[in-house]
């Protein structure tokens, strides 16, 4: 089936045509009267000031993903909306986007009767959201008149709905315009380490035999390297444990954990030089492919650059009698010869703080660590030409969990700022194209409001709205739980306010994926890799390749040394991968830009699957794509229908059975 629908993908490849749509504030004028004097539109372009400086641009984002200020200085909440026959609903945000998607989404399952008698809730909430926003005044009047003008229900609520979907995607065009880091949205992202890479073994399972010629990891992966990636869908690398290693404390025999990093601006002895690094990341870009590294903010290894330069850096105390405490080591300031005792790297574990016994843990109370990590990032960019960061355990760091870890052991009273948002702001502001991605389990608002632009769709994260995560729902099983992480990512990939997310089934700290997933790999894995929006792919995870160990679970574990073996991959698994890669590639370029829509539409599901619409359809070509997987162990009927596109479709699914259908 899957080779058939390929063959089709690519003989629907053609020539876009321009797309043209009537705006829907002509319908509204001829419903409110005549246009209002100072209307926020010029014809159909919005007028919002400039959104090009990032003060600005910070406004717009907020206006449409979180909720302004409310004038009284409390928050502006997700709208609920309460059905007509009972139940509700609660927008995925606070701002003018899940206000537009949730009434959309309800449009579209439920029908607008049931929530008709929201329209004078309606103005209230959108007065309000609109008043802290000066740019904001003329819709804000706008919506006003219309108010006055249209005493119908039914009219009012038509015209209201049109002209607030306009406006926000008009904003959105212009946000989207102004965001020179958006290319991470939409990033095909391919996650590699290089201590086990085995460049050389890669070369020989595709038939080339041109061995190494430098013992430097960077300068020897060539342009060829390069374009193998490239061309199984990936446009972005993400090159994992760079970094110099500390010695203190290591574990295991491998040469211990890259995230146990002696010098943050340092490249590993093994791996390469400065240089090299440089000459990469030049070759990736002619290429049309971007660099993303770690940042590490939480801690650094035992015996760090950083530690014996600024141990005022660190959470610490002076040293007392005997031994240290739980969670603490004896360390010698090399300035003044001071013994003290200082934290291991922490985070919190379901309530209770655990360590890293290889780590030592920074203290972010300090507004000279601060400056001094903010520089760390910069120089990155500057001398290097990275293009983004993904910022290991992002969420320990927000100050509701570091001042929680660490409340009462900090140096200084921690500022009321989150470092996380004083770092974005201030690398943006000079390389406004650096993109950032959050490992994060938790506090998703606090961690799109510093900033980011991708987290990490792990787990299930509480706030009003809700969040479904991806990786998470697939281990699942659960069909229903897989649809709410469907709902979620579609949303997410759809606004352009807030942060979006990132799937995955599998990266450097998750088993390999046939360990986690068994015969289910196949499904959730095709799931995954059609999904639009962002990727990350495990280097790797496309041969099987698996070499956990009992005590450490990862498919490449950091305690032993491990040389991925693309010599003797998995011919099934291999296949399935190489036949995805193509499949994925030819579907999104013969659909372009499209728009993710759960699937069932509503109902208890038996099967999980979503479709891809086509925003601008090609001529003669597809208009859209179903993606269906069958996460049981036994064969599923499915039936779903499109009234918009005219679709109705049935059949059956295997067990763990996947397909796609072409809709054209």
């Amino acid at each position: 089936m899957l080779r058939r629908v390929l063959s089709v993908l690519l003989a629907l490849i053609v020539a876009v045509p321009p797309a043209g749509a009537a705006s829907a504030i002509s319908q509204l004028r001829s419903l409110a009267g005549s246009a209002p004097v100072g209307l926020v539109y010029d014809g159909a372009k919005p007028r919002y000031g400039a959104l090009a400086s990032s003060a600005s641009l910070r406004e717009a984002k907020d206006l449409l993903a979180y909720g302004t200020p409310s004038l009284d200085g409390g928050e502006i909440w997700p709208f609920h909306f309460k059905f007509k026959d009972g139940g509700e609903q609660i927008a995925q945000g606070a701002g003018l986007e899940g206000f537009v998607y949730a009434e959309r989404e309800i449009a579209r399952t439920k029908g607008t009767d049931q929530v008709i008698h929201h329209v004078q809730d309606y103005v209230r909430y959108l007065d309000t959201l609109l008043a802290s926003v000066s740019w904001a005044e003329d819709a804000r009047e706008y919506i006003r008149r219309l108010d006055d003008s249209i005493s119908d229900p039914r009219q009012k609520y038509d015209a209201l709905m049109a002209f607030v979907r306009d406006y926000t995607e008009q904003l959105q065009k212009s946000v989207k315009k102004a965001d020179r880091a958006a290319w991470v949205r939409s990033a095909r992202i391919y996650e590699f380490f290089p201590r086990a890479y085995n460049l050389e073994g890669k070369r020989a399972s595709r038939g080339s035999w041109d061995a190494l010629s430098e013992k430097d990891f960077f300068r020897d992966f060539r342009d060829q390297d390069l374009l193998d990636i490239q061309k199984r869908g990936f446009n972005t690398l993400w090159v994992m444990g760079i970094f110099p290693i500390g010695q203190r404390g290591q574990g295991g025999s491998a040469g211990g954990s890259p995230y146990s990093i002696s010098d943050h601006e340092g490249i590993h002895k093994d791996l390469g030089s400065p240089e090299s690094f440089r000459d990469f990341v030049a070759r990736a870009h002619r290429l049309g492919l971007r660099v993303v590294i770690d940042f590490v903010p939480n801690h650094t290894s035992m015996d760090s650059k950083m530690l014996n330069e600024h141990p005022d850096f660190f959470v610490h105390r002076r040293a007392g009698q005997g031994e240290p405490p739980k969670g603490y080591f004896e360390h010698t300031d090399p300035g003044t010869g001071l013994k003290l005792w200082v934290r291991h790297g922490g985070y919190d574990s379901y309530g209770e703080r655990a360590y890293w016994e290889d780590t030592t843990q920074v203290d972010y109370s300090n507004p000279a660590l601060r400056r001094h990590m903010v520089g760390v990032v910069s120089r990155w960019v500057e001398r290097y030409g990275v293009d983004g960061f993904r910022v290991d355990m992002a969420y320990q760091v927000t100050n509701a969990y570091f001042n929680r870890n660490w409340g009462g052991e900090m140096g200084g009273v921690p500022p009321r700022r989150e470092f996380l948002e004083e770092l974005i702001t201030e690398v943006k502001a000079r390389y406004p194209g650096t993109a950032f991605l959050a490992e994060g389990y938790d506090r998703f608002d606090d961690l799109s409001k510093a900033g980011f632009d991708l987290i990490y769709s792990k787990n299930n994260i509480g706030r009003a709205g809700g969040h479904t995560g991806w990786y998470d729902a697939m281990t699942s099983r659960d069909p229903g739980w897989i649809r709410e992480s469907i709902r979620r990512q579609s949303f997410l990939d759809w606004q352009s306010g807030g942060m979006s997310q990132v799937t995955f089934i599998g990266n450097h700290d998750e088993p390999a994926p046939a360990r986690a997933l068994g015969p289910w790999m196949a499904g959730s894995t095709f799931l995954t890799l059609m999904m639009k929006g962002a990727l990350l792919f495990y280097g790797s995870q496309e041969i099987g390749f698996d070499a956990a160990v009992p005590n450490e679970h990862k498919s490449i574990p950091f305690s032993v040394p491990v040389s991925v073996d693309w010599k003797n991959a998995d011919p099934e698994i291999t296949r399935f991968h190489n036949e995805t890669f193509r499949y994925a590639t030819a579907a999104h370029a013969a659909l372009g830009e499209t728009e993710t829509i759960p699937l069932p539409l509503d109902g208890w599901p038996r099967w999980t699957g979503y479709l891809l619409k086509a925003k601008s359809p090609r001529s003669g070509g597809l208009r859209g794509l179903a993606v269906l997987a069958n996460p049981n162990d036994h064969s599923v009927d499915y039936a779903f229908e499109y009234p918009e596109l005219g679709v109705r479709r049935s059949g059956t699914l295997d067990a763990f059975g996947y397909t796609a259908i072409p809709i054209d």
